[in-house]
């Protein structure tokens, strides 16, 4: 009992001991060494620690080992941590965007994953169009899995107390990996892909694998060792390299450093809009990243475009966005992001749409009615009338409205430019709607009348013609303020032939032109005459047109 506590102690105090990274391009394992003491086999000591003890012929011929049956107290193996028997660590969902399926191990089905989730080992991650999700481990370390991304993680183990143990697989897709290393414990993460395999201690960086079965591998920080068709070369930081299948891994190439954005409004009032960078040397094409949040997780866009190319971005909701890009050279290799700058956009309230008046319609007169739809999100309104349709500000009439409609007197004829724009509650100004004009004309004249002809009973009424295609509005009443009109006609001719009032009294007339496209000028001061009956009407009015005297008051 005594010397199965002295060996436990022994592997535990022995297990931070790993050979150099370079020494493990031969098994892909870092390993640990276990003391022999009193009594011990290999067999034995195969049974206690590895999680398939038929795997003892390996020990004995990775410790060249003889005879396996002849080991003696003190001799030290060594033995590859994967070999060893470990406890399941689960990570947690941090984050989780749009579609991502889960399918644990032994199962069937898939089902969706949620933030708060845990993820065991043995467990196939699957990632949508625009879908993405963040691992953590309680270690620190973390993975961030891109969209149309596939990953197994084969492996994620506690071994012998203090190794931390990860084993990834991506058939297709992006994955950035944050390798942290825990107060006296080692960790080791193994990415393979169909073409290569990596491995990192304590270390940022991302692998991808694409439909023609080429990794690539980039170190944001650390070094990462990869292997491919018995070749391995160390990455490390600021550098990546590209594996291609049925190929050795390429010789490790710098990274390209980020673009710059150029300089950019404090603020986007709509969509699209676009986004400038500055050239970057060496650079075939760039990523750009627009998130929500600082860290990139949160992603709203993610746009390749090529180098020299200003990205055009659309359909965003206002707020404030965060913008990351990096470069991307000849091999495919992915530089750094840049900082995140923050872009803020605000296109609401939107501006409204005009009823009326309709763009080139014409009136006659100074007065002309506006209207148009209300907003949803719109507090007020503002119109902004200027005879010049770029609305320079020393001719611009600018008018305040609460309302959806409002109607405006111009003393100036001619073409007249406006728009209108929404005002939110806080005083923001949205922007402003397309221009539209209309034109004042001066109205048709009114047509002077001649003095009444009468004929018998008959009152008739002519003036001067005012043109072809002129046609007139006259009225008779028995007020000045014609507010009840014994005749109202439209006419198409310059005259009206009428019978002439049956009771006395002073009656008032005015006429008015209507040019061909229906504009109505104003009426021509009324004039008064006055009917005089000295003589009873007989029943049947035989008598009546006798009795008549027409007075014509000018």
């Amino acid at each position: 009992m005594k010397s199965a506590m002295f060996r436990i102690m022994t592997v535990i105090a022995l297990l931070a001991c790993l050979l150099p990274v370079t020494a493990l391009a031969r098994d892909s394992s870092a390993t640990v060494e276990l003391t022999v003491v009193k009594r011990d086999t290999l067999i034995s000591i195969c049974r206690t620690y590895l999680r398939q003890p038929a795997r003892w012929p390996e020990i004995g011929r990775l410790n060249r080992l003889g005879n396996n049956d002849l080991i003696r107290p003190g001799q030290r193996l060594i033995i590859p941590v994967e070999l060893l028997k470990g406890v399941p660590l689960d990570g947690w969902v941090a984050f989780v965007r749009s579609e991502v399926m889960i399918r644990e191990a032994r199962r069937k089905e898939w089902r969706a994953l949620r933030s708060g989730d845990p993820v065991r080992q043995g467990s196939l991650i699957r990632t949508g169009g625009e879908g993405a999700v963040e691992i953590v481990f309680d270690d620190g370390s973390s993975l961030y899995q891109h969209p149309d991304s596939t990953l197994d993680l084969s492996a994620s183990q506690l071994k012998a107390g203090n190794h931390l143990f990860r084993r990834l697989f991506i058939s297709a897709g992006r994955i950035l990996v944050k390798v942290r290393n825990a107060t006296g414990r080692d960790s080791r993460m193994e990415i393979r892909t169909p073409s290569a395999m990596a491995v990192a201690r304590g270390t940022d960086f991302r692998v991808a694998a694409d439909a023609r079965k080429a990794t690539t591998a980039e170190v944001l920080q650390g070094v990462v060792q990869v292997d491919a068709l018995c070749r391995t070369v160390m990455v490390r930081e600021g550098e990546g390299t590209l594996v291609r299948k049925g190929e050795p891994p390429l010789q490790p190439r710098k990274l390209l450093p980020p673009p710059r954005l150029t300089e950019a409004p404090h603020l986007y009032r709509g969509t699209p809009f676009r986004l400038s960078f500055q050239p970057v040397d060496g650079a075939v094409s760039h990523r750009l990243l627009l998130s929500r949040d600082r860290e990139g997780r949160d992603l709203v866009r993610e746009l390749l475009f090529r180098a020299g190319e200003s990205p055009e971005l659309s359909g965003l909701e206002d707020g404030v966005y965060y913008c990351q890009a990096l470069s991307i050279d000849a091999y495919g290799l992915e530089g750094a992001f840049s900082a995140p700058v923050a872009v803020t956009l605000r296109a609401n309230p939107l501006s409204p749409f005009i009823q009326e008046p309709h763009d080139g319609s014409t009136f006659t007169g100074g007065r002309v009615s506006f209207r148009w739809l209300k907003v949803g999100d719109a507090a007020s309104y503002q119109l902004q009338i200027s005879p010049d349709c770029s609305f320079a500000p020393s001719s611009v009439s600018l008018v305040d409205v609460a309302d959806t409609s409002v109607q405006r007197e111009f003393s100036d004829l001619g073409k007249q430019c406006f728009r209108i724009r929404s005002m939110a509650v806080d005083g923001f100004a949205g922007n402003w709607s397309d221009p539209l004009s209309f034109t004042l004309l001066p109205p048709p004249p009114a047509p002077p009348l001649e003095k009444p002809d009468q004929q018998g009973n008959k009152l008739h009424l002519r003036w001067p013609s005012q043109g072809e295609g002129v046609s007139y509005h006259v009225q008779l009443a028995d007020n000045e303020r014609f507010d009840s009109p014994l005749v109202d006609q439209r006419l198409a001719e310059p005259e009206l032939s009428l019978d002439a009032p049956q009771r006395g009294g002073v009656y008032y007339v005015r006429t008015s032109s209507i040019d061909p496209q229906g504009n109505e000028g104003p009426f021509s001061p009324p004039q008064s005459f006055e009917v005089r009956r000295w003589w009873p009407f007989a029943a049947g009015g035989a008598l009546g047109a006798a009795g008549l005297i027409l007075l014509l008051v000018l």
